[in-house]
């Protein structure tokens, strides 16, 4: 008996049930199917941009760094903090380091050491032109950057000398010395204002030609290595290699 009000409620028969079900199963395997093909697309691609030299960009764009903003690095006594765009892998990790190893962009110095603004359009020949390496380790007793124009260099230098742009003077080494091979580029009378040794140009190169000069920041020993081109820049170059230090250690403290 039914009270006034209720409502008949018609069951499905058992071939509706079975015909329900069979729905549902197609709907669940049509997805399962789905998710292995996006899968398989996705190792594809990884797998094509490691075979054309492009593994870095890929990987980055499926799977994005999740690195803090900050990093924290102890060198010496020296405590720095930097974003940690700019520590190369060797340093990415923080903590107290014997080495740290920085990349940064010139002019501007903004960070370079984790290939974030790589993508497949980037001229990476152009890029590493701009690269600037700084390496920071605490300093010793040995003998002083800004000495060794002088009281190192001189003995080992071709007499004969050339102008560069940017103020700058330039000497070979002699053949046979510790520096065969390379050339100082200076600011006279000298060098203590900004010195750095550099590669002979060489066109068979098939990299650039980099320049290494050194500085010390109190506790600190600063090695700079960069391209060639950017000499007559000297004095950006050092500013903004100085100021990348001091903000270090600013944060840090």
């Amino acid at each position: 008996m039914r009270g006034d009000g209720e409502r008949k409620v018609d069951l499905p028969d058992s071939a509706e049930l079975l015909s329900a079900e069979r729905f549902r199963f197609a709907i669940r395997r049509g997805k399962a199917i789905l998710r292995g093909k996006i899968s398989l697309a996705l190792v594809t691609v990884c797998a094509l941009a490691l075979a054309t030299g492009a593994g870095a960009v890929a990987w980055r764009l499926l799977w994005p760094s999740r690195s803090p903003a900050t990093t924290k690095a102890v060198v010496g006594e020296t405590l720095l903090a930097l974003p940690s765009g700019y520590f190369r892998p060797a340093s990415r990790g923080g903590g107290r380091l014997e080495k740290l190893q920085l990349a940064a962009f010139f002019p501007d110095f903004t960070p370079a050491g984790d290939l974030s603004d790589i993508s497949s359009a980037t001229n990476l020949a152009d890029r590493y032109e701009k690269l600037v390496f700084v390496t920071i380790q605490p300093s010793d007793a040995s003998l002083d950057p800004a000495d060794r124009p002088v009281k190192l260099y001189a003995r080992f230098l071709d007499p004969d000398g050339w102008t560069h742009p940017g103020g700058l003077i330039a000497r070979a080494f002699l053949p046979g010395s510790p520096f065969e091979g390379e050339e100082l580029y200076f600011i006279a009378p000298e060098g203590r204002e900004f010195a750095a040794r550099c590669g002979k140009p060489d066109e068979a190169r098939k990299t650039p030609n980099f320049c290494i000069d050194d500085f010390r920041v109190d506790q600190l020993a600063v090695e700079l290595r960069f391209s060639a081109n950017l000499l007559s820049e000297w004095q950006t170059l050092m500013s903004g290699a100085r100021g990348l230090v001091e903000s270090g250690r600013r944060a840090g403290s």
